[in-house]
């Protein structure tokens, strides 16, 4: 009998103390970046689904999700999150950008990802230079090498343009015969 009560005793211990999560959505959010920085893919994805569970309506733990995903070339995970990402919220030029250089990678769903990227970045005054090169991108894998032409000129001129971003940028004009000019 005292064992019974010993055991029931533990039971209900265990659950009231071990079965609430100590850590918030955020917090799981955190601690999948760090493991995601180390290398530790599955430590991390497991945090962000916890992140998930513990609040679905949060969408970066869904960009980075999809983001490790993608680094370990599971291109289906990836899109998927990415598009749950932008079902939340159509604004996140993270996941827009990410999922269309997905596309980009994988030759395929160009128009798709011209219409989320142009969501993103509707009513925006300013877009950065990595996403003007990726929607310049889009444009000439649809044919309009023109309008592709001109965001990729736009990025080339950017103050603000990182080096790496650049030198794609002046990769993507040299496909269509064009060069960047830029001061950079």
């Amino acid at each position: 009998m005292i064992t019974v009560v010993m055991l029931t005793g533990c039971a209900a211990l265990t659950g009231s103390l071990f079965m609430e999560d100590p850590l918030s959505a955020e917090e799981h959010n955190n601690l999948g970046v760090i493991y995601e920085r180390d290398g530790k893919y599955e430590l991390a994805l497991r945090e962000y689904s916890r992140s998930i569970e513990n609040d679905p309506s949060l969408v970066t733990p869904l960009v980075n999700t999809a983001n490790v995903y993608y680094r370990l070339g599971e291109y289906t995970n990836a899109e998927k999150y990415y598009k749950k990402a932008l079902s939340i919220d159509k604004k996140n030029l993270e996941a827009a950008n990410n999922l269309a250089s997905l596309n980009i990678e994988t030759g395929e769903g160009y128009e798709e990802a011209l219409v989320y990227m142009l969501k993103a970045t509707e009513g925006t005054e300013t877009i950065p230079p990595y996403a003007l090169d990726t929607m310049g991108v889009l444009y000439i894998r649809t044919g309009d090498i023109e309008e592709g032409r001109e965001l990729l000129l736009k990025a080339c001129m950017s103050e603000d343009i990182q080096e790496t971003t650049l030198t794609q940028v002046k990769e993507h004009l040299t496909e269509i015969g064009e060069t960047c000019n830029s001061a950079n």
